[in-house]
């Protein structure tokens, strides 16, 4: 399994790029989709002797409700099985990997190098950003949305790099890193995010890593930490202003303070005012509101909405694409409208229940002295900043996103339920002590 991973991890953040380059073939991205079936036969085989005994019953509950939403929507919309098996694939494709950690219990030899292999992807970004972003000057385009790393996607970069300095933050917190290191690494990870002029990053990485400061830190080193975090934000801040506006002044005439302050500036770049079928750039708050509205014309699409596929483009071929796609997909362009438009109201406060889960259980395994109580601290801080990128961007689109989201988050909700099997107590926020001293209840055998 750890191979498995490992080959996952290196296809969903690199063959994209390097299919684009003409150095790998193009469909051996799907590689992280076999890698996914892999897991699922095996998560199939070990589950059934453990019964999922590390698998919370609270998610159940909340993948059946998935499961639910996913039949209605499909029986009231008559969807037509092309668009369903598209839409299938898509949402279901990540899901072995949130439950392959429950039924193999990853050493902590093997999450470290999990952790190393996506600190080098990282640092990797760095100088490939760097050099898309002089070439893109160069052949005079100056936007900043052709600097997209490995990842394909300027903004999917942002939010990959903002998620990694959450978990940065997480292992200085517990003292497994040095504070010139962490420095260091957070600079290197924040370039990137700063010459791809994406705007989200000014939102995203505050909440991010202040999530962290805020769930990690020890009652005694809050207020040190706080003070930490604030400064670092401050810091990165100034970086982000500094380079944003050397470009955005040569285009505009005005930089990011003016934007936001502008009269009408931000309220227009958020709610474009776009009608159904357009092919124009839509808002992200008229894409959100359209959606809501266009849904909320029959109940039992407002609840179920238009069925899973129904507003999806596939490459499978035009018999795979979704009978809405061309009317709107201009306002599928956040995760929460195209959750609305495909599942509608009840499927998106079953994601949204799913996320407040893995939350929830990133605080209580952060108690925790092992290197995953670590990797949870940095967790929560994920889970702020990728639930805060549902309203900002179409996540579901990236496969690096995906797929190592659920990985990790099954890592840590799994490993929440074995210290619950040894009756480690996470209730308390003195609770450390505890998770070494506690003999084990009982133990599964696990493949």
């Amino acid at each position: 399994m750890q191979k498995l991973i490992t080959l996952l991890i290196v296809v969903a953040t690199t063959f994209e790029y390097l299919g684009q380059h003409g150095w790998m073939p193009k469909p051996a991205i799907y590689l992280q989709e076999i890698s996914s079936l892999i897991a699922a036969s095996y998560v199939v085989i070990a589950g059934g002797r453990t019964r999922f005994a590390y698998v919370r019953p609270a998610y159940w509950f909340a993948f059946g409700l998935v499961a639910i939403v996913i039949a209605f929507g499909a029986i009231s919309n008559q969807l037509a099985p092309g668009p369903l098996f598209a839409g299938l694939r898509t949402f279901l494709r990540p899901m072995p990997l949130f439950l392959l950690p429950a039924v193999f219990e990853f050493s902590e030899r093997n999450v470290r190098a999990q952790l190393l292999l996506l600190l080098g992807i990282c640092l990797l970004q760095f100088p490939v950003s760097l050099y898309q972003h002089v070439t893109t000057i160069t052949a005079t385009y100056i936007s900043g949305d052709r600097t997209i790393g490995t990842l394909g996607n300027s903004a999917f970069l942002s939010i990959f790099l903002i998620c990694a300095m959450c978990v940065l933050a997480g292992f200085y917190i517990r003292k497994r890193m040095s504070l010139k290191l962490f420095a260091l690494l957070f600079v290197i990870m924040l370039i990137p995010t700063t010459i791809n002029e994406t705007k989200g990053t000014l939102f995203l990485l505050p909440f991010g890593v202040l999530a962290t400061f805020i769930v990690g830190s020890p009652r005694g080193a809050r207020f040190r930490n706080g003070a930490l975090s604030i400064l670092l934000l401050a810091g990165a801040g100034f970086i982000f202003v500094t380079i944003y506006d050397s470009y955005m002044t040569k285009r505009y005439g005005y930089g990011i303070v003016e934007f936001f302050m502008m009269p009408g500036r931000l309220e227009g770049y958020l709610d474009k005012n776009r009608d159904v079928g357009t092919i124009q750039s839509v808002g992200r708050v008229d894409g959100m509101q359209t959606s809501l509205a266009f849904i909320a014309q029959d109940p039992a699409q407002l609840t179920f909405g238009l069925g899973v596929g129904s507003v999806s483009d596939s490459a499978l071929g035009p018999q795979y694409q979704g009978h809405y796609f061309h009317l709107l997909k201009a306002f599928a362009s956040t995760t929460v409208s195209f959750l609305l438009l495909e599942m509608g109201v009840l499927g998106l406060l079953a994601v949204l229940y799913i996320y407040w889960l893995i939350f929830r259980d990133s605080q209580l395994v952060a108690g925790d002295e092992s290197l995953i109580g670590s990797l949870a601290v940095g967790w929560t801080g994920v889970m702020a900043t990728m639930g805060l990128a549902l309203f900002y961007k179409q996540v579901i689109e990236s496969g690096a996103l995906t797929f190592l989201f659920w990985y990790f988050s099954g890592l840590v909700a799994a490993h929440r339920m074995r210290l619950d099997f040894k009756n480690v107590p996470l209730a308390s926020k003195n609770r450390r002590d505890a998770a070494h001293e506690t003999p084990p209840r009982r133990t599964l055998a696990v493949s």
